[in-house]
């Protein structure tokens, strides 16, 4: 019986996939997202953790649109963690570059006031 707890604990922790994410604002109008995700994200989930945090850090700064201008990966293949960078650039709506820009609420889906409200997402299964 134990063993079952600790396989099926390990197993939910696996689907889980932890990711932890920091920002740290540039200028006024932009700001990076530094993003690690455990081995069982992989690069594709610790980047989506990434893009979707930049994505709800764009609104609660009052924004919709937006532009990544910098982006960066790592991983170490010691322990599996994998790395994203992003700096992002708001866009204001009568910007030039608004044609170009993405929106942030359509980035996170119907449910965008939700998930702003949740915040950055802690896992890759979002």
């Amino acid at each position: 019986m134990t063993l079952r707890f600790f396989a099926m604990t390990a197993l939910a922790l696996i689907v889980s996939a932890c990711a932890t994410t920091d920002v740290q604002q540039l200028t006024q109008t932009s700001f990076k997202v530094s993003t690690r995700g455990a081995p069982a994200c992989g690069s594709a989930g610790t980047r989506n953790v990434a893009f979707r945090t930049a994505a709800v850090e764009v609104i609660r700064r009052g924004h919709d649109l937006f532009i990544i201008e910098g982006d960066t990966t790592g991983y170490d293949g010691w322990s599996g963690v994998s790395e994203q960078g992003m700096v992002v650039q708001l866009i204001d709506a009568n910007s030039p570059e608004a044609s170009n820009a993405l929106s942030a609420r359509q980035t996170l889906g119907a449910d965008w006031q939700n998930v702003v409200r949740e915040g950055a997402p802690t896992t890759c299964t979002t």
